[in-house]
């Protein structure tokens, strides 16, 4: 017997979106979303703006309220949006009496806080502090759900974000496609495993529901989040067009090649809406990219056109590169030569360069840019070290899309529309110089 089709539709280059009955299980509902001033909690707030006809009432819950051009562009949805500011290094009883002094009812969280302890940078080094990454962010969850304990605020569902750095891809050589069934990845600490058990604990004490949500890399703009691998490659695009320089690629054909697939921030957020929707889909994680194929190799011609310069492939001459090996000996899928990465150069490494700087700053008066991804070492480290650890690499990294499609989830959106949009709005932002075109081409 046939079963009952799955209703989808399209909103701009977002295609296969769930369409959800009219019923009083999808009416009137509350949300709160932490971290509502990073790249994930914005896009999660835009989902929720749109359907006014599901969520009634949604809290931010952040250490900053959201700045001024989030309510401008969440449109009427912002009036529905009250901001409750929280430090979830606070403690779980001095939060509880911040959350419950305004909060009285929850249906849904989205859980979005990070912090990044100073990072080391480089290509394989960004996220090498493990222990503090873990210990910080262990912290936040436990406090903010220690806190929802003590305020007798239970939700039906809890959804944390986490990453496609649950399967190792960070470290070397993962399992590919990874499916959200892969064991964790032991070599050394990961935040997500401390994160993820304290939200099991709290389910199971509470009686709420969990769901998981791993993405990979997230195309997305905000104005004031540096973990953003496309602020990177924007600047450096546009520096050397400026320089009337082609992009050149840093890593080699491996790199050039590999199936990497990107994430876009509102279409992780779709699935978010969904899976916390989704009776079904109860205490389940699910892997979350774009749902097409993705190679860098096909997205530099493109960069190039869009800011009005040329472009060049991966250098030929295989002394031109430096060899950087994974940490550790043991790879994350367990078998197999450890990871090596073959760099040219790296987007860190040219940021030094004083001609870049000067050229940067001149953009910079010229279009009253908002934002100096220049204005020190640390700050450098943070923009262009993230941007290289995802350009630059020698193992493919591919989440797979299975567990969500087989549930009902057929969301998908072109990885490069998807980027142009980006680098589009960051430039409306003022957070990097604008494109040479106005239109997305190929």
């Amino acid at each position: 017997m046939a079963g009952t089709p799955e209703l989808v539709q399209s909103n701009g280059i977002f295609h296969g979106l769930p369409v959800y009955p009219d019923d009083a299980s999808h009416q009137n509902l509350t949300a709160i979303v932490t971290g509502a001033t990073g790249i994930s909690g914005y896009h999660m707030l835009k989902v929720l703006c749109a359907a006014p006809e599901r969520w009634s009432k949604i809290y931010t819950l952040s250490r900053r309220p959201p700045p001024d051009y989030f309510y401008k562009e969440l449109g009427e949805g912002a009036s529905r949006i009250e901001h409750v500011e929280a430090d979830f290094l606070a403690g779980p009883e001095t939060l509880a009496k911040t959350i419950q002094a305004v909060v009285k009812k929850v249906d849904h969280v989205f859980f979005f806080s990070y912090m990044q302890p100073a990072m080391k940078g480089g290509v394989l080094g960004m996220w090498s502090e493990a222990d503090e990454l873990a210990r910080v962010n262990g912290e936040l969850i436990a406090n903010f759900l220690g806190a929802l304990k003590l305020a007798n605020l239970v939700p039906n569902r809890f959804l944390l974000q986490t990453g496609a750095k649950h399967y190792g891809f960070h470290i070397g050589p993962a399992t590919n496609p990874s499916f959200e069934s892969d064991p964790r990845v032991l070599l050394e600490n990961n935040f997500y495993y401390p994160q993820e058990d304290s939200l099991a604990k709290f389910c199971s004490e509470t009686g709420a529901q969990w769901n998981v949500v791993r993405p990979s890399y997230i195309i997305g703009a905000v104005r004031d989040n540096f973990l953003n691998h496309m602020v990177g490659i924007g600047v450096y695009a546009a520096v050397q067009a400026k320089l009337g320089r082609p992009v050149q690629f840093p890593g080699d054909y491996i790199a050039w090649d590999r199936e990497f697939c990107q994430s876009t921030a509102i279409m992780n957020a779709y699935l978010e809406e969904w899976a916390v929707l989704n009776p079904k889909a109860g205490n389940e994680a699910f892997n979350a990219q774009d749902g097409l194929p993705f190679t860098w190799g096909r997205l530099w011609p493109y960069l190039g056109k869009w800011y009005g310069t040329s472009w060049t492939p991966p250098e030929d001459d295989p002394a031109k590169y430096k060899v950087v090996e994974s940490r550790w000996k043991e790879t994350p899928r367990g078998y197999g030569p450890k990871g090596e990465t073959r760099i040219s150069f790296s987007l860190h490494e040219w940021s030094e360069d004083p001609e870049v700087q000067k050229a940067w700053k001149e953009l910079s008066e010229e279009h009253g840019l908002l934002v100096d991804h220049f204005k020190d070492a640390a700050r450098r480290a943070q923009v262009f070290a993230m941007s290289d650890s995802s350009i630059i690499g020698g193992w493919a990294l591919s989440l797979s899309m299975r567990k969500a499609r087989k549930m009902g989830f057929h969301g998908s959106v072109d990885s490069y529309e998807s980027m142009f949009d980006t680098l589009r709005d960051l430039a409306k932002l003022k957070v990097v110089p604008p494109l040479a075109v106005a239109e997305y081409v190929e």
